[in-house]
This record gives C-alpha cells, sequence and structure tokens, in this order.
C-alpha cells in the first residue's frame, strides 16, 4: 500500500498526500479491504482550516516511526469533514457518548469490521499529564484489542445497547407546555453572568440557543438581558474582526479576547441573522452595523469565488520566516499603527484595546464604532500590503450557501437593501443550476476555478461547462443541504409570495421524505444511520426541518408526522439544551 490522497481534490486531504501514513480515501472498498486483511482501522477527520489538525500532522502524521507502526497493523483513513458532514456526525457522537468533548481532529479507532472502539480529538506527539502520546496510543490499543479482543468486544456491546437505550422514545409525565419553566431554567444554568454567553470555558457563539431565546425577548427579562449583553460582547470583543470583518469561529478563554483564527462561512451567516433579530427588537444600530460588516466580508473577501462562496479562511497563515503561524495575519502590532496620523493614534486607546494582538472595543456605542472605521480601514491596508492572506478553502458547500442566501434575506427583511436580496436571488440560481439536478442536491463541488476554466477553454463544445463542472461535484447528499435549501426557498417565499417558491419547496420536501426519512424518521444521511439530533455550532437539520414544515403549515398543506414530534419531545425533554432549535419547533407549534 501507499498514500492513496495525491489525487483528490479536496485542499485537507492534498494537505495529507505526502505523509509517510499510508492514508485511503473514505470508501466501501478500504473498510472491506480492512475485513479481508484483519487490520484494525483508524479514522482521522479534519478541515482545511483546523489549526489543531495541522498540529498533530506534523507532530504524529509526518514522523517516520508513527507511520510505520500505523501502516503495518492499520488501515488509516483520511476523512474531510466538510466532505462527509453525516460521518463525522456519527463519530463525533461516538466521541461525546464516551463523555468526552468532540471537536477536530477527531481520531476514532474501528475493528476490522467497521465497530468503533476508541476516540479522541488532539494527541500530543508526547506524553502529557492528560493524554497519552499518538505513538503510545497506538500502540496500546493494537496490543489491547490482539490480546485481550474480549474487553474491545465488551466495549462495543455496551456502546450498542447505549445507542439503543439513547433513541428509544420515552414517556414523559408533563407535558412541554407544563414544563417550559423547567426548559428556561436548564438554559439559565449554562449562562456565563460574568462573561455572558454559554459555560466557563473555551467561548462559541451556539447561536441555535440564542435564536430559541429570542423567541422570548419579550418574554422573560432574564433571557432579554442576557441576549442583550452577549450581542454586546460579539461586537465589541475579540471573537469579531474589527480589521477586516466577520466573525472567527470560537475563543479560547473566558473573556472572549483571545479568538481561534479561523473564519467559517456557516459562523458568519447564523451570526448576521442573531444580530439582525436582535436589531429588530432593540433597535440598537451596533448590531445592525456589525452585520452589515460581516455581510461584505463574506461578498468581498477570498470566501468568494466564481462557483459560490467557499467554506473556510484558514486559522494559520505565513509569517515573515516563511512559517505557518496561527492567527499572524489577524494580529496587529505597533508598526500597523505607524499609518495613522497624530489624532487617530491619540483617539484610538480611547476607543479600543489591544491584547496579545486582538483589537477590542472599549465601549458598545454605534457611533464611536462607525467613527472608527476609517482608523481601521488604515491597518487593514497597510496588513494587506505586508502580509499573506490566510488560505482559503476549496469546497463550495451548497447548504452553507443556501444558509448565506437565507442570512441575506433576514437583512434585506429588516433594513430594506435591495441590494441584499438580489445577492441572494444571485446566489440562489448560481447554486441551483450548478448543484441541483432533478431536485437532487449534491454537496457542493470544488471551486478550483482555474482547472475548470482551462477545461472549459479546451473544450470544442458549444457548452462544455455542465459536463466539465461535474467532474468537481462533490456527489454526495446529507440532509443539511436539502434543508437549508428548503429555508431558503421558504423564505424567498414568504418576502416575495412567488408561486414557483413554494412549488419548489414541496418538491424538495417530498425528496427529503423519500431518500432521509424511514419508518417515520428522519436521518441525516441517506444509509438511515445517522439521526443525531442536537444543534451544534450549526442549526440541526433535522430540528430546523421540522421548525419549517410547522412555520409553513399553512402554506404547504402538509400533515406534521406525529412520530416526529413524539421523537423531537422526547428529546426535548431528556435533553433541553442541545435541542434549542426542536424547542422552537414545538413552542410554535402549540402557538399556531
Amino acid at each position: 500500500m501507499a498514500n492513496n490522497l495525491q489525487h483528490e481534490k479536496s485542499l485537507y486531504l492534498l494537505r495529507h498526500a505526502s505523509n509517510p501514513v499510508h492514508w485511503n480515501k473514505w470508501s466501501a472498498d478500504i473498510l472491506k479491504q480492512a475485513e479481508k486483511e484483519n487490520k484494525l482501522i483508524f479514522i482521522s477527520i479534519g478541515y482545511s482550516a483546523c489549526h489543531w489538525c495541522k498540529v498533530m500532522e506534523k507532530e504524529s502524521f509526518e514522523d517516520k516511526e508513527t507511520a510505520e507502526f500505523l501502516n503495518k497493523h492499520y488501515i488509516s483513513i483520511k476523512i474531510d469533514k466538510d466532505e462527509y458532514p453525516d460521518i463525522d456526525k456519527e463519530y463525533q457522537f461516538y466521541l461525546q457518548s464516551m463523555g468526552e468533548k468532540g471537536g477536530w481532529p477527531l481520531n476514532v479507532f474501528l475493528t476490522p469490521y467497521g465497530e468503533p472502539f476508541y476516540a479522541g480529538t488532539y494527541f500530543p506527539k508526547e506524553t502529557s499529564k492528560t493524554l497519552p502520546s499518538f505513538k503510545v496510543l497506538i500502540e496500546n490499543l493494537y496490543q489491547i484489542y490482539t490480546k485481550t479482543p474480549l474487553e474491545v468486544e465488551k466495549v462495543i456491546n455496551t456502546r450498542k445497547e447505549f445507542i439503543k437505550t439513547f433513541n428509544t422514545i420515552q414517556k414523559h409525565p408533563v407535558s412541554l407546555d407544563v414544563s417550559k419553566k423547567y426548559i428556561k431554567t436548564e438554559f439559565k444554568k449554562i449562562f456565563d453572568p460574568i462573561y455572558f454567553g454559554f459555560r466557563d470555558g473555551a467561548k462559541f457563539p451556539y447561536i441555535p440557543a440564542l435564536n430559541y431565546m429570542l423567541d422570548h425577548f419579550d418574554d422573560d427579562n432574564d433571557y432579554k438581558n442576557f441576549l442583550i449583553n452577549t450581542a454586546d460582547i460579539f461586537c465589541t470583543s475579540g471573537i469579531f474582526d474589527h480589521i477586516f470583518g466577520g466573525f472567527f469561529r470560537y475563543t479560547v478563554d473566558r473573556a472572549w479576547n483571545m479568538p481561534h483564527f479561523e473564519k467559517m462561512l456557516t459562523d458568519n451567516c447564523l451570526m448576521v441573522i442573531f444580530l439582525i433579530r436582535m436589531f429588530e427588537k432593540t433597535g440598537n444600530k451596533l448590531y445592525s452595523f456589525t452585520a452589515q460588516k460581516t455581510i461584505d466580508f463574506i461578498l468581498y473577501s477570498e470566501l468568494n469565488t466564481d462557483y459560490g462562496f467557499a467554506e473556510s479562511l484558514d486559522a494559520d497563515s505565513i509569517n515573515f520566516n516563511g512559517s505557518y503561524e496561527e492567527g499572524f495575519y489577524y494580529k496587529v502590532t505597533d508598526r500597523d499603527f505607524s499609518v495613522l496620523n497624530e489624532n487617530e493614534l491619540k483617539n484610538f486607546p480611547n476607543e479600543a484595546g489591544v491584547t496579545n494582538g486582538v483589537i477590542r472595543l472599549k465601549h458598545k456605542e454605534y457611533i464611536k464604532a462607525a467613527a472608527l472605521e476609517p482608523t481601521l480601514q488604515k491597518v487593514a491596508k497597510r496588513i494587506e500590503s505586508i502580509k499573506v492572506k490566510p488560505e482559503r478553502d476549496n469546497k463550495v458547500i451548497s447548504g452553507s450557501n443556501f444558509l448565506l442566501c437565507t442570512a441575506l434575506l433576514y437583512h434585506y427583511e429588516v433594513m430594506g437593501e435591495q441590494y441584499d436580496f438580489e445577492q441572494a436571488l444571485s446566489l440562489y440560481h448560481k447554486l441551483s443550476h450548478l448543484l441541483i439536478y432533478n431536485h437532487d442536491i449534491f454537496h457542493g463541488l470544488y471551486a478550483l476555478e482555474e482547472d475548470i476554466q482551462k477545461a472549459v477553454s479546451l473544450s470544442s463544445k458549444e457548452n462544455p461547462e455542465d459536463e466539465v463542472i461535474s467532474d468537481y461535484i462533490i456527489n454526495h447528499k446529507v440532509l443539511y443541504d436539502y434543508v437549508y435549501f428548503l429555508e431558503a426557498s421558504l423564505k424567498f417565499y414568504e418576502l416575495t409570495q412567488e408561486q414557483e417558491f413554494l412549488n419548489i419547496s414541496k418538491k424538495t420536501i417530498s425528496k427529503i421524505d423519500k431518500i432521509f426519512k424511514n419508518n417515520n424518521m428522519l436521518y441525516i444521511d441517506i444509509s438511515h444511520k445517522v439521526c443525531d439530533t442536537f444543534d451544534d455550532d450549526k442549526t440541526n437539520p433535522i430540528g430546523l426541518y421540522l421548525y419549517l414544515i410547522i412555520k409553513y403549515k399553512k402554506e404547504l398543506d402538509l400533515p406534521v408526522c406525529s412520530n416526529m414530534l413524539d421523537f423531537a419531545e422526547d428529546r426535548v425533554m431528556r435533553f433541553p439544551t442541545g435541542h434549542p432549535t426542536m424547542i422552537r419547533a414545538l413552542e410554535l407549534l402549540q402557538r399556531i
């Protein structure tokens, strides 16, 4: 065997093509090969913008001794989580069922028959106080499997029993209506009362939960105050890029000072929707100003390609020594302020501070934020002239782009900017043309513009583009793309009342029911293996589907499946803070 990633199109996979590890792409054939050779399976999942994925690659996957052991005793599979979000969901849930936090890189160990028996995220090269070294780990797991296979079998059987119990619908003694107070209390338990946002570790925005709370902005003062304080933090702290616009993925500290510097399309779309809803509720122009700056970042940054918007921008960028460094492009130094005049230099410390190279506003006033913008743009132009921009991922994911359509439509609805509507409609039609065939939605395409354009120009056919583009299609189907397309289509219908959007929505629902539903249950994958309903950084598509068919019940003229409602109520009652979108759906059903 050899490393088999050199012919892949995914940027993430290509980065691993020169590793001494004999990587394989995900396929049914490679799983059969592991069974035939009776070899353990090692799956490593990540994405191109992931900083810790690069760290683990450099420490472990480029290490020859580690690679030799993996190559001898394991079949190694490398997966781009953006290509296969359903597989990622399946194994993230497995990790979380072990009581561990999910994340990337995600490393999963399976028997030759495809049964997972151990998982973790980042493992260091050297053993630490809390983690074994990766090399020690793979050696130990191999020894455990070969010498004590019954112990591994016990772990597998325990997991199967857990999954069976976990997915069983339980009868609850009180109705959702009676339990609303309990649900609200559960969310209040995870508030950070000092720095806002949720919990007291690294800070993720968790927009699905904030959108649920926004439904109660006018009837719960605790929620109202929390939302205002959290939105203020989003607009002023280090999670927002005050220089170039857009939001970073999360901050590594509780106080929102130090971001993890990757930028994701979906995160920014969800932030726009949340902030514009907050502006609608409060009239605070700081929220609409930040939402507009985020939209400008999306539309005019390197995310924009000829074929839609790319999934992410890298956390790392090349420093002045020619090495990759996390956040190098975004961090400011005293030299970056040399372009400012005397008045700007004098005023800047009154308006903003810099912590470890990251700018944070010292106020939460729209007028001051807007007045500081010309100063920040001067700093931005200097940085652009001397630093190498972070690399963008080369995938255009259909669901993420349809989510952008929805975000632009929310902004248009509230702010009345016709340009937002035109951009949303143009993107909607472009992606529909490239990625939807007979109401089947392909997961995305690789936006390798030069390759595509070259292939088009060399072709002798009159209209070769469709055929050429097909070579770059990500030929995979997941529920995310269908439901985010459905959301955008219904939002277009809501705003325009054009029947065509409603017809498209109904046909999309029919396709969803046909390929993702089994025994009246909805699955994320077409194999009906993954029924994860938890919201995370993105809105869960199963919860969102339920919300949409309830919200537009009259227009769609479709019944709501009772089995899905029973399952949703069970999830909400047992795991409320993990299911804010399902809570929104069930509460909406009670109101209509």
